[in-house]
C-alpha cells in the first residue's frame, strides 16, 4: 500500500482546518469577532455542564448531558487531558467537513468544533479526533502545542475519552510534526501493516516519550494544525492502557 499516496488523498479535506483559521488570524471583520464570541459561549456552556457534574452527586453520563444541553445526537464523546482543563465534548458527522465550521448547536462558526473522524467507530483499534488550533484565536487543541516540551509531557501524558457507553484511557507514546507524509490518517491495515504503522508513528517522535508500542494496542491520535512551518499538522499519538465500560 502506498501510505504517502492514500494520506495525501485523505488529508485534502482537513487542510481546511489551517486555511480556515489562518484566514480569521488575518482579518479582523465584524463576523471573525461575532464567531470568536459565540465560539466563547459555547465553550463556556460546556465547561459549566463538566464543572456541575463534578460538583454534585449526579451520575448521569456527560456525553447524555451535552446532547441535550445543544439538543445534538452527534457529539459522541467527551475528550480530556490529566492535570489541565480542558474537557470538551467530540462530535461526529457523515463527513470530515461539517464541523470544521459549525459549533455544537450546529450553528456556522468559522472555528469549528473537535470531532472525531466519520470513518470511525469509538471501538476501532485505531481513532481519529481533529480539531483547530491558532495562533492568537482560543480554540481547544492550542494546547497541543506544550507537547512540543518535553518537560510538559512528564505531567501530562494520559489522555480520557468518554463515550456513552464506555470511558477510555490512553497513554501518548509520540508527538510529532506531519509535514509531507500524512499516513496518520489512514484506518485501513491488515496485521503487519498495523504493527509497521504503530512502528513508525513512535519513530516520528520529536523526543522518545519511553512508551511501547505493539501490534495489539489500540491507538487514538489528535490532530491540529501547526505553523512552524506552515500548512504543517501537529499529531499526538496515544496508545489505550485501560477501559471501563458504563
Amino acid at each position: 500500500m502506498n501510505y504517502k499516496k492514500v494520506g495525501i488523498i485523505g488529508i485534502i479535506s482537513l487542510t481546511i482546518i489551517c486555511s480556515c483559521v489562518f484566514l480569521l488570524l488575518n482579518n479582523t471583520s465584524s463576523k471573525d469577532k461575532k464567531d470568536q464570541n459565540a465560539k466563547q459561549q459555547i465553550t463556556t456552556e460546556y465547561q459549566e455542564i463538566a464543572e456541575s457534574i463534578d460538583e454534585t452527586t449526579d451520575t448521569t453520563n456527560v456525553v447524555k448531558r451535552y446532547q441535550q444541553e445543544f439538543n445534538n445526537t452527534d457529539i459522541i464523546g467527551e475528550l480530556s487531558i490529566e492535570n489541565t482543563n480542558m474537557r470538551v465534548p467530540v462530535a461526529q458527522s457523515t463527513d470530515n467537513d461539517y464541523y470544521l465550521n459549525h459549533l455544537l448547536d450546529k450553528s456556522r462558526n468559522s472555528l469549528g468544533s473537535v470531532y472525531l473522524d466519520y470513518r470511525n467507530h469509538t471501538t476501532d483499534r485505531k481513532i481519529i479526533i481533529y480539531g483547530h488550533n491558532s495562533e492568537n484565536v482560543y480554540t481547544e487543541f492550542n494546547l497541543l502545542e506544550n507537547y512540543l516540551d518535553e518537560s510538559y509531557y512528564n505531567n501530562h501524558s494520559k489522555i480520557y475519552f468518554q463515550t456513552e457507553d464506555a470511558s477510555y484511557q490512553y497513554q501518548i507514546f509520540s508527538i510529532y510534526i506531519a509535514t509531507d507524509d500524512f499516513q496518520h490518517v489512514n484506518l485501513n491495515y491488515n496485521t503487519e501493516e498495523y504493527a509497521n504503522h504503530l512502528i513508525w508513528l513512535k519513530d516520528q517522535s520529536v523526543y522518545n516519550t519511553g512508551v511501547e508500542v505493539n501490534r495489539y494496542d489500540d491507538i487514538l491520535i489528535l490532530q491540529t494544525c501547526y505553523f512552524n512551518p506552515e500548512d504543517t499538522f501537529l499529531i499526538v499519538a496515544a496508545k489505550k492502557i485501560n477501559s471501563t465500560n458504563q
